[in-house]
């Protein structure tokens, strides 16, 4: 058995020395400064299909054009099936093979190994920590689980990770991708090209095999990547049998996002359909959903824990054409588009995002963020301002928030609409979603 590994792993090794690799777009995405003596593993953590693969490719293509020849560099995915059954054991059978095919390169600091879901194989971080303690290569390891990842990076890699998050293009990457390229002055021409552009990224999103492909194939695509969470990255790592109720638990999530979700609702709308499920099993399903980056959430805004945890969290995709992917009702879900869009923007910065209702009248508030120095950010996500109703309720419950909070300004991200109002020492800038997420301004510059 070891001896077919081995000749797999061979014939995985040289595959790779001898294929045209894959030229991906660009990212603003790039591993820690490498020092042989000051060991980190580059740690990529994201959903399937968002795009960790062709980072660590990316990485792998501006090395050769530094002149680094191929073979320096390592790149296995251990979801080859050629590679079931692949055990703790076998980890050693890669560097065997390796020096035995480059033995120049032994002791050679400048090698780059990628190893792709590698957390499919238990025990991996052993080998890793192994790895970052006796060998000079820098190692970065990519994987679809942020529990099961940052268990790992917590115990035996602990204090030897570097890690980060990959989601799908975010709305200035998009823009790249089309062909923008923006300066803090747009001209007439380009400013409408990118608003265009904003409603096709909230519209269909940012995954990177769904921005390229036909849009036909978007709603295909996007729940073919749902499908494999649940069976890759749930039912199979966590021996759920009950397969059906995750995925219609999934769907369900899916088509009410940027929204509070109330499992008991849930759970008692799924048993009148005659499901057999317990209320706790939904809980945890949720955490499996998260974890996989299927979704992400943001809790209540308290300083008490006992709040925080009777109070719903909101839930989000991880893109915003996750909402198209599942939507019966497109026309009337531009809102959560949006906000969805919203959330992951603030989400690829900051860590700490909660929702928030105001003691006073229980008016509510998309968005607080706290920053790493614990300043407070107040934000809405609104398609228009223009009907006064909806105006009178974004506005009045950012002012007895900042009241509540002492805080002397907030914001609304708006589809077109750009405008600030001030009431009783109080500033509300709204500013165009395009604008913003594009980078053309950035709100940093009014706290």
């Amino acid at each position: 058995m070891k001896d077919n590994m081995k000749q797999v792993l061979r014939s995985i090794l040289i595959e790779f020395r001898e294929r045209d690799l894959p030229n991906p777009i660009f990212r603003a995405i790039s591993p820690p400064e490498h020092h042989p003596d000051v060991r980190k593993v580059w740690v990529l953590m994201g959903m399937r299909r968002s795009g960790k693969t062709w980072v660590a490719y990316q990485q792998i293509q501006l090395r050769l054009k530094q002149g680094l020849a191929k073979e320096t560099n390592l790149y296995i995915n251990f979801e080859d099936d050629r590679l079931a059954g692949f055990e703790i054991n076998d980890f050693q059978l890669i560097l065997d093979i390796y020096f035995e095919l480059y033995p120049q390169y032994i002791n050679n600091s400048n090698l780059f190994f990628c190893f792709d879901e590698i957390h499919v194989v238990p025990g991996w971080e052993k080998f890793i920590r192994r790895l970052i303690d006796t060998e000079k290569m820098q190692i970065c390891v990519t994987g679809s689980s942020a529990e099961m990842l940052s268990k790992e990076l917590g115990t035996t890699l602990g204090g030897r990770a570097w890690p980060q998050e990959v989601f799908p293009f975010s709305f200035s990457e998009f823009l790249k991708i089309k062909g923008i390229e923006l300066n803090r002055e747009m001209s007439s021409k380009i400013e409408a090209q990118v608003r265009n552009l904003a409603g096709e990224y909230l519209l269909y999103g940012g995954f990177p095999e769904a921005v390229i492909e036909s849009k036909e194939l978007h709603a295909a695509l996007i729940q073919g990547y749902m499908d494999a969470v649940v069976l890759r990255d749930i039912v199979r790592r966590h021996g759920i049998s009950n397969v059906d109720t995750l995925q219609k638990f999934l769907v369900r999530i899916l088509r009410q996002l940027a929204a509070p979700l109330s499992v008991t609702k849930v759970y008692n709308t799924l048993k009148s359909m005659g499901l057999a499920i317990g209320k706790n099993s939904l809980f945890e399903y949720l955490q499996y959903f998260e974890d996989a980056y299927a979704i992400l959430t943001a809790p209540f805004f308290s300083l008490s824990e006992s709040v925080r945890q009777v109070n719903p969290k909101k839930i989000y995709a991880v893109d915003p054409g996750v909402i198209t992917a599942y939507s019966v009702k497109n026309d009337f879900e531009k809102s959560s588009r949006l906000e969805n869009a919203v959330f992951m923007h603030l989400r690829r910065t900051y860590s700490n995002i909660c929702y928030y209702k105001t003691e006073l009248r229980k008016k509510e508030v998309d968005f607080v963020v706290t920053t790493p120095i614990g300043d407070l950010i107040l934000l809405q996500a609104c398609l228009e301002m223009t009907d006064e109703e909806t105006r009178e309720r974004e506005l009045s419950a950012l002012f007895v928030a900042c009241k509540e909070f002492d805080l002397k300004s907030a914001f609304i991200i708006t589809q077109d609409h750009e405008e600030e109002i001030v009431q009783e020492g109080i500033i509300i800038r709204c500013i165009p979603f395009w604008k913003w997420a594009s980078k053309a301004v950035s709100l940093e510059r009014f706290w």
